[in-house]
């Protein structure tokens, strides 16, 4: 799997299926407020004993209610009166996620319609404090840790060096989904290993967005707005759209499309302030937004490749040829 931690996401691949309904009908189990609910070590244990999958994966732990030292870590934070102020103002955020579920229901059925083999795994969501990943994600389960999706008006926000303020803005109900979704179209998400060049990293991505798009809503039921997929504001995507003529004579010039050398690749791929090498006014990971440039003009003018056939091409050279991209505004 190639690096695109956009947030702090994780997927892994987990043995077991979860039951999916033909519409994909999702409803979150809260396992937040059941959490919450118990303030002695005895109903966190026996929390942690009902919910044995959820604790593995994300405690790390194969002992449940045995396990002395997560329990008392629990019971720390359901008493934290601190934590509690933010665990309310999670819970006023996060009233019904309705929003969330229908988008996570009409994203699985769409996938399941054209990988068959798809099954939707179970989502939950979780209060983690901070001490926990904000997502996890795997075949069978999904794990949301919605206190750092609370958004700009929580007492508390995710702090440290892994937080800048251009990733922090990132940390709002709305980015949930795409998340979600995009770690899951890395499953289907075809690549040549022995390809290491900075052009089959684009045109993952790419690849990865355009799956993302295609099959996520909006909360409204309007398509996904791109911002919500890549992470830049409306700003940066439209300067960076006006400008790509600019942003592709640098990758031409500088000969970077194939380019293997890992500490040039990061720096055209990676979640940075802006890319220096092109100008301050140019976002971060702007080999990403170019991949995904180059697949949505393939995937645009091959009007016969579905969704399914454009994840099974693991030919990123050939993908990039046959799109005909070379920096233009507009197809031509």
């Amino acid at each position: 799997m190639r690096n695109w931690m956009a947030l702090t996401v994780l997927f892994c691949v987990l043995v077991g299926n979860a039951c999916t309904e033909k519409r994909a009908e999702i409803k979150l189990q809260r396992l937040d407020r059941s959490l919450f609910t118990g303030k002695s070590r005895e109903q966190i244990q026996s929390f942690l004993k009902a919910n044995q999958d959820f604790a593995r994966l994300y405690f790390n732990t194969t002992q449940f209610g045995q396990d002395t030292a997560l329990v008392n870590a629990l019971y720390n934070r359901v008493n934290d009166p601190e934590l509690n102020v933010l665990y309310q103002q999670t819970q006023d955020e996060f009233t019904e996620a309705t929003d969330l579920s229908n988008q996570l229901a009409s994203a699985f059925a769409a996938i399941q319609k054209d990988f068959p083999a798809f099954r939707a795994p179970k989502v939950v969501t979780t209060f983690t404090g901070f001490m926990g990943p904000d997502l996890l994600v795997t075949d069978s389960l999904v794990i949301i840790g919605l206190d750092y999706f609370a958004g700009p008006k929580a007492k508390y926000r995710p702090q440290g060096p892994a937080y800048p303020n251009y990733i922090l803005r990132r940390y709002r109900k709305d980015f949930i989904a795409p998340a979600i979704v995009f770690a899951i179209s890395d499953k289907f998400n075809a690549t040549n290993r022995a390809d290491q060049t900075l052009l089959a990293d684009m045109v993952y991505y790419g690849k990865g967005y355009v799956f993302t798009k295609a099959v996520l809503p909006g909360s409204d039921g309007e398509p996904i707005a791109d911002s919500l997929l890549i992470g830049y504001t409306d700003r940066q995507l439209t300067d960076t759209y006006a400008s790509q003529d600019l942003v592709w004579a640098h990758f031409i010039d500088n000969q970077l499309l194939y380019q293997q050398n890992p500490a040039v690749k990061q720096r055209y791929m990676n979640e940075r302030p802006f890319t220096a090498e092109i100008g301050p006014k140019c976002p971060g990971a702007i080999g990403r937004w170019l991949g995904w440039r180059i697949v949505g003009r393939y995937h645009d003018t091959h009007e016969s490749v579905s969704i399914a056939d454009l994840m099974r091409n693991a030919d990123a050279q050939k993908l990039f040829t046959e799109s005909g991209y070379k920096g233009q505004k507009e197809d031509k």
